[in-house]
């Protein structure tokens, strides 16, 4: 009888300490600057998940280096769960291979992806490079530039692949976030930009900016003129670099620790109030269980990394 009320207090116990998981605020550390696009999307989700979370969620913003930097922060805290991240799962399936780092890509455990991106290039509204014909016949000219959110990230690959394929003369240019970027095209100091639709979506509305390519296989239903790579004559798939924002945790963290953040985060991904404001920022929601996440991740390396090796982009970590 002793040692069956001894097992039944130490299941009590290590179920109290379960639910008294989250101790303190959980800190989610992202890549993308304050009012970026991925970065609203971040605030939107965490709001949600609030209600499901009794500790604070605390974004810290870490931009820059292809969102490397953001993913260092998380894999050096202590992997106690109370810390996440949110990256693009191409993070992991292409950009982490461009940089020296001191952990494996698949350290990084995926939780839930809660949204997807759709790009486009696009120009100043006014400019004579709007036309999709114009533009390519330009940039088989000369170099054009085009913008996009640090160096080996899906902007800058989606450029480099377009550019390979098509024969064009495309020179990138890194920013730390689409708020930066999006300016710059506006502004006339980069000729195009790469970006999800949702970064744009009022700019072209109002003519201020033009489309002129979706990376994608089918055209926006929202701007139906836009014409896809595809219909171009593109022969290489570039719709999995559409990528799906995700939240992710360091895969040392304890497995009941990260399941409660999950079921949080999940729950949050399916709110009303969370799909609300996604629709209104022009993002595209879903909800992407971990296993689909590694799917996609290995099939982004597969066509990644060879590409990447020819256009000696690759680094050994």
């Amino acid at each position: 009888m002793k040692k069956l009320f001894a097992l039944l207090f130490c299941l009590a116990a290590a179920s109290a300490q379960a639910q008294a998981f989250p101790e303190r605020e959980v800190k989610i550390v992202t890549g993308f600057p304050p009012g970026s696009v991925a970065e609203l999307s971040l605030r939107a989700l965490v709001r949600s998940a609030q209600k499901f979370v009794d500790k604070p969620l605390i974004i810290v913003n870490k931009p820059g280096a292809g969102q490397s930097i953001a993913m260092n922060e998380l894999m050096a805290a202590p992997a106690d769960g109370h810390t996440l991240g949110m990256v693009t799962d191409t993070f992991m399936g292409m950009t982490y291979y461009q940089y020296k780092l001191r952990y494996e890509a698949d350290e990084i455990q995926p939780v839930v992806g809660y949204a997807q991106l759709r790009h486009l290039l696009f120009v100043k509204g006014d400019s004579p490079l709007k036309r999709y014909e114009d533009f390519v016949a330009q940039a088989k000219r000369q170099s054009v530039s085009y913008g996009g959110t640090g160096v080996g990230t899906t902007p800058d690959m989606l450029g480099k692949i377009w550019a390979r394929a098509s024969g064009l003369k495309l020179d990138y240019v890194a920013f730390k976030g689409s708020n930066e970027y999006i300016p710059s095209v506006m502004g006339g100091h980069v000729t195009s930009g790469i970006v999800d639709i949702s970064g744009v979506a009022k700019q072209l509305e109002d003519g201020s900016l033009a489309g002129v390519v979706v990376f994608g296989n089918e055209r926006f239903p929202e701007f139906p003129n836009i014409p896809t790579a595809a219909e171009k004559g593109v022969n290489v798939d570039m719709s999995m670099f559409n990528a799906v924002i995700t939240i992710v945790a360091n895969r040392k963290a304890p497995a009941d620790r990260t399941r409660v953040l999950q079921d949080a985060f999940t729950k949050a991904a399916q709110d009303p109030d969370y799909r609300a404001a996604i629709k209104a920022s022009g993002m595209h929601a879903v909800v992407v269980a971990p296993e689909q996440i590694r799917t996609r991740i290995e099939a982004a390396r597969k066509l990644s990394i060879p590409l990447m090796k020819e256009m000696n982009l690759l680094q050994a970590n």
